[in-house]
């Protein structure tokens, strides 16, 4: 198994690290974060405009049609730079539940608009007081072809064009303007509760594959962003450590302080090759979709763990807002269940393996 970069990945995650290093200024998202703005939606043209919108997109709708460790790249150096933006959602887990239904005509459409940056489809799962058990779980009934039903923890729902969600039959593409938005309050990161109420809904897309399944290369989208997250605090806590003096000396050369740089360095690894052996499964056809949800599980519970490690590190400054280092923070714990507790999905992968 060669897990090594090729050239055309290098370049793909050189032109993000690029991007964000130009237009997307930790001190920007602070100010952001700290007046409750999502994210900048001038990001979406430049996101359509490199092809990053259409990554999983198959060539025929428009996209790019990457192979999972590619499209990986964009995810994970988006999540270095802790870019928060509606691309996870629409563009890797809508993308996949698409995918999973049979070719229609509003299928490819929803799919040609995602890919050329048109349309931002976010998937409404959750149902209020319900646990994830599968996609399947969060469908909700129509009644007499009208949706009525409250969806929760939707992210990026103020960003969307469309909302994609799970009814009886298979999924439904609603328009945005049909739908009551609210924001979530607490730490979680751009969540909403979206309500719908006597919607009419038009053509259902019907499932060909089972939706959990056609999810396997979002998971790996989901982790690889997290593992993005894990890098970037990893050099910040070794920064810190390096600069910051304590009697007379840099903290970095106090054991503890170094326990806790190995637990986060253990924690991002451990995610990382995870999310990379299950691309590679997923391409090789080496049982991707059970690797798949390792890796989710994988990069959620790692990601807490890293987090909890670089605060460790950098006491007190590591929770001021204006530092940073709590846009990480608040990402590890938004995107915890995204796709399902980490317990769930390793139940998942275990039936998946046939263990």
């Amino acid at each position: 198994m060669d897990l090594s970069l090729s050239d055309s990945q290098i370049l793909i995650r050189d032109s993000v690290r690029t991007f964000v290093q130009r237009h997307v200024h930790r001190a920007e998202l602070v100010r952001q974060a700290n007046v409750g703005e999502d994210w900048d939606p001038a990001w979406q043209a430049m996101f359509a405009e490199a092809g990053w919108t259409g990554a999983l997109v198959p060539a025929s709708c428009g996209g790019l049609e990457l192979d999972p460790l590619s499209a990986a790249l964009i995810f994970e150096e988006l999540g270095r730079g802790a870019v928060p933006s509606p691309l996870l959602a629409s563009s890797a887990i809508a993308v996949g539940l698409l995918l999973g239904c049979e070719e229609t005509e509003p299928r490819n459409a929803a799919l040609a608009g995602i890919a050329d940056g048109t349309a931002i489809v976010i998937p409404a799962l959750r149902r209020p007081a319900s646990t994830w058990q599968g996609v399947a779980s969060t469908a909700t009934a129509l009644v007499d072809g009208m949706l009525t039903g409250t969806k929760v923890f939707v992210p990026f729902a103020a960003a969307a064009t469309h909302f994609l969600v799970t009814v009886a039959d298979g999924l439904a593409i609603v328009p945005a303007s049909a739908a009551s938005v609210r924001p979530l309050g607490g730490f979680l990161q751009a969540t909403h509760e979206v309500v719908f109420s006597g919607v009419p809904v038009g053509p259902i897309l019907h499932p060909t594959v089972p939706l959990d399944d056609s999810l396997s290369v979002a998971r790996l989208m989901l982790g690889a962003y997290q593992v993005g997250g894990m890098m970037e605090m990893l050099d910040m806590s070794v920064s810190h450590s390096n600069t910051r003096i304590q009697f007379g000396t840099p903290i970095g050369r106090f054991q503890r302080v170094q326990d806790h740089i190995i637990r986060l360095l253990n924690a991002m690894d451990a995610a990382k090759w995870a999310v990379y052996e299950a691309a590679w499964a997923w391409e090789a056809d080496r049982n991707g979709i059970g690797r798949s949800y390792l890796a989710c599980a994988t990069a959620a519970d790692s990601a807490i763990e890293a987090a909890n490690a670089a605060h460790e590190v950098h006491a007190a400054i590591g929770s001021d807002p204006r530092y940073g280092l709590t846009l990480y923070t608040r990402i590890s714990r938004s995107l915890y269940e995204l796709l399902g507790a980490p317990s769930w999905q390793r139940r998942q992968m275990a039936d998946a393996l046939g263990w």
